[in-house]
């Protein structure tokens, strides 16, 4: 693929042209964009406490630095989840009074703390947990999914508000919560089924009022977490429950079942109030794939994503090995992730992906703060996204997956000027009028 970063003048008449057009409307505002970020698994973790000193100003330059990616979102599991060096919970007694971040103060604490001096604090971090600890659920154990027991509704709030604390300690500001990782699923990694009722319930009977009571009034609470393609049923459902439009900020999704962005539509169209956040995405590493599709596929994701009403994205591991990993209950190598930066810890060397260049070329247009404006074009083959500043200058955002060049006259207000996509190329156009 290639990558173009362009100033472009917009000087001509924009009544003279109607063919071959790319329009942009920036008298109409949608969402704020909260911005883009990455799983601080244990197994990103576990590898940056391998590298040595340089290496960590690197990497943490690459992605939270002034001259990388400027990621100011970030996941962190609260306790385990499959991409961790081995299942653990926070806490193993019905009181909590065993409740403990020692695990995480290993790998994943000291690297969220780095990420916060290199961003200069501003990091809006969300938890999610993948299981709650094994005695609250009626299978007593982490993985193969389960359900948490009603009886334990109230200890779990409690335990989401011992987890904040104990980060809050750390000097580690929490921002949000998502109820439940892929609550839809039974996997055999740490995994929970949670209906969409039951989510909802939870949040307006137990967790929400949970937070409030112990100072915890500003931290938000996500729904969901799971697959795109059912967020119209999840939201439909979990917002019937009384309070829960009140008691919960939005929803958060994955890819992982396809595209289904006409859903996140339907879903704003209903519930204009409601944030959507891309929770997790990320597709499997396996030794042999094509790595301009799944490029494609990356670049596609934060264009649409953005297009269709997400305030932001956040990747999976920000960091895995060359087999992508390391990770736990899974049969065999071939079944880890791909990643944006990996590390090989035989040669002490922090290797970049060509993710990472779609994600830096998408963020060098679109900025925490920015707002997502209309577009129209000529050629649906053809995605569009374009992002007013605070200044009011336009960024545009285009993604050309043909195999040929194209030729268009982008139309701003009463000006217009012309721009030139390659084959197979990501661009990013700086606009401004004359």
């Amino acid at each position: 693929m290639q990558y173009l970063n362009q100033n472009v003048v917009l000087t001509e008449d924009a009544s003279k042209f109607e063919m071959k057009v790319l329009n942009i409307y920036p008298q109409y505002e949608e969402q704020k964009v909260l911005g883009f970020g990455g799983a601080f698994t244990e197994a990103s973790a576990y590898l940056y406490s391998q590298m040595d000193d340089t290496l960590k100003e690197k990497f943490m330059e690459a992605y939270f630095g002034k001259s990388g990616t400027h990621y100011n979102v970030g996941r962190i599991p609260m306790g385990s989840c499959d991409f961790a060096l081995a299942p653990y919970s926070e806490a193993g007694k019905e009181d909590l009074s065993d409740f403990n971040i020692e695990q995480d103060r290993k790998y994943i604490i000291p690297m969220v703390q780095d990420a916060l001096k290199k961003a200069d604090g501003k990091l809006f971090l969300f938890a999610s947990p993948w299981s709650p600890p094994a005695f609250m659920k009626d299978t007593g154990e982490l993985n193969f999914g389960g359900k948490l027991k009603p009886e334990y509704y109230q200890t779990y709030a409690e335990y989401f508000v011992e987890f904040l604390k104990a980060y809050l300690e750390e000097g580690i500001v929490i921002s949000a919560v998502t109820v439940q990782n892929e609550p839809n699923a039974k996997q055999r990694w740490e995994s929970c089924l949670v209906s969409a009722t039951e989510e909802a319930v939870f949040a307006v009977q137990n967790l929400r009022p949970t937070l409030d009571k112990n100072g915890f009034q500003d931290v938000k609470i996500l729904l969901w977490d799971h697959n795109r393609e059912r967020l119209v049923e999840r939201a439909e459902e979990s917002f019937s429950v009384p309070g829960a439009l009140e008691a919960v900020w939005g929803l958060g999704y994955h890819w992982y079942s396809g595209d289904h962005f006409d859903a996140m539509d339907l879903v704003r169209k209903r519930y204009p109030g409601k944030v959507l956040l891309a929770t997790e995405f990320c597709q499997g590493h396996i030794e042999s794939f094509n790595e301009e599709k799944r490029n494609l596929e990356y670049a596609k994701e934060y264009i649409l994503s953005l297009r269709h009403g997400s305030i932001g994205l956040c990747d999976w591991n920000l960091m895995l090995d060359p087999t992508g990993g390391p990770f736990h209950w899974r049969k065999n190598q071939s079944a880890g992730c791909n990643a944006a930066i990996y590390y090989d810890s035989e040669k002490r060397e922090m290797i970049t992906d060509g993710i990472y260049q779609v994600i830096s070329t998408v963020v060098s247009g679109i900025a925490p703060g920015d707002v997502i404006i209309p577009t129209s074009c000529a050629k649906q083959e053809i995605q569009t996204l374009a992002a007013k500043k605070e200044n009011g200058e336009v960024s545009l955002v285009v993604l050309n997956p043909e195999n040929e060049e194209y030729s268009f006259t982008v139309r701003m207000g009463k000006r217009a000027g012309n721009i030139e996509l390659p084959a197979n190329s990501l661009c990013v156009f700086n606009l401004s009028a004359d």
